[in-house]
């Protein structure tokens, strides 16, 4: 038996459900159910803190998905999703990869949801790192760089090929998250209902249409369901339900997009003090980006081994392609061999690494002796694009074919990015809640 609860359903309070339920949430006469499947509580102090990642294999807030060759995909399980369990990177991408965006999407528009977002005084009190937060190693890294790539400011929010320090979503050491940012504020509203420890088993389905989510074995209508569960959870609740319009996606596997990565370890001379991961890249010509990682990632995550600090190589755009399948509900990540053309770039950013750890400026903080390339070619956890806006849903996540479901996360992600892809989900989000106020439920 069932009946209708809420005007809208917002399936996942992560990065983008945040956004999307507080936007919606703002006409007092819609009523906002959002479903989350983390635990019935805010992430800890030490759960939030930037010189950690909670993502260890037993993690309330955290789970793994295993890669088909080993690899874990990790993603937050909470309320404010991988916003409360990632290293805090919120760059933008680069202004190309949104230009052939759809019709809607102006460059304007744009900049004005990220300057929601990451300006001073925005939404997820974004800032980059100072001079005084970096290490010696930091330093020495961005003056390499510099010799052959122009510097962004530091006070500058635009992205370009060159030295980068990356801007933070943070509150002194603690991650903000998208659910300080945008959910909590909202609780107070009369529509708004947030339930956590809500896994949704399945969409609801009558004459092809969409009509509610079925959580614990009870059915919940809805006027209409909108899945933010993140690319990998979106995906998985789709087979689940079983979507006609979308059989033929999971008969055959379906795409997804990946940044891969090499990393590059070596010792240094002299121990750093804790930092938060992730200080300052380079995003060089071709399409990579060059991490200066700032310690060893074993400080961060209890569960990796130690192999000692490293450089990070991603091959960001052409990124690369694999696949998610699916075994009685949960997702089967397939990454596979990357393309030639990934490994030719991963390999000149190595030797690009490689030189950069023999300058003698480096080589003082840093031995290059001790430097060795890790064989496995790993993944960055950005996972994004398997219905991308466009070719399988519109500019506002309606899905085609599917009358009363919506997906807002980085499944929609329709291009490459030049970087990590969460501020640009937020971004996202923002200006397609904008579109969908009084316009559902």
């Amino acid at each position: 038996m069932s009946a209708r609860t809420a005007d809208v359903i917002v399936v996942g309070a992560g990065s983008a459900g945040c956004v999307v339920a507080e936007r919606l949430s703002r006409e007092e006469d819609r009523e906002v159910l959002v479903l989350e499947a983390g635990p019935d509580r805010w992430p800890t102090g030490y759960e939030r803190d930037l010189r950690s990642l909670p993502i260890d294999r037993d993690s309330p807030i955290a789970t793994h998905i295993v890669e088909d060759s080993g690899l874990a995909m990790v993603r937050g399980r909470a309320l404010g999703g991988s916003s409360v369990v990632n290293g805090g990177y919120f760059l933008r991408a680069h202004a190309d990869d949104l230009a052939g965006w759809s019709s809607g999407w102006t460059a304007e528009r744009v900049a004005g949801a990220y300057d929601e977002l990451d300006r001073p005084g925005g939404t997820m009190s974004a800032s980059p790192f100072a001079d005084d937060e970096l290490s010696e190693a930091t330093l020495a890294f961005e003056n390499h760089w510099a010799k052959s790539y122009p510097v962004r400011p530091i006070e500058s929010r635009e992205v370009t090929v060159g030295v980068n320090r990356v801007v933070s979503n943070r509150e002194g050491g603690l991650r903000r998250t998208a659910a300080e940012a945008y959910l909590r504020p909202a609780l107070g509203r009369p529509g708004l209902t947030v339930r956590a420890s809500a896994a949704v088993e399945s969409l609801v389905m009558r004459d092809r249409r969409v009509v509610g989510v079925r959580v614990a074995g009870a059915e919940i209508e809805a006027g209409e369901v909108i899945v933010c569960a993140g690319t990998l959870g979106t995906a998985a609740l789709l087979e689940r339900s079983r979507v006609p319009a979308l059989a033929d996606l999971f008969a055959s596997g379906v795409g997804l997009r990946e940044h891969r990565e090499v990393l590059v370890h070596y010792r240094p001379r002299v121990s750093a003090s804790p930092r938060p991961l992730l200080q300052s890249v380079v995003h060089t010509d071709d399409g990579s980006e060059i991490r200066f990682y700032s310690d060893d990632l074993a400080k961060y995550i209890r569960s990796v081994p130690p192999r000692g600090p490293a450089v990070g190589v991603a091959a960001m755009v052409p990124a690369a392609s694999g696949t998610v399948r699916f075994d009685r509900g949960a997702p089967l990540v397939h990454l596979g061999a990357p393309s030639v053309d990934v490994l030719d770039q991963l390999d000149r950013g190595v030797d690009r690494v490689r030189s950069m750890l023999a300058d003698p400026a480096v080589a003082d903080v840093v031995d290059p002796a001790t430097v060795e390339v890790d064989p496995v070619v790993r993944t960055s956890q950005h996972a994004w694009g398997t219905l991308p806006m466009g070719t399988r849903t519109d500019p506002t996540g309606a899905v085609d074919g599917v009358p009363g479901l919506r997906v807002v996360d980085g499944s929609i992600l329709p291009v490459d990015l030049h970087s990590g892809p969460h501020a640009t989900i937020m971004m996202m989000a923002c200006l397609i809640g904008d579109r969908l106020i009084g316009a559902v439920g």
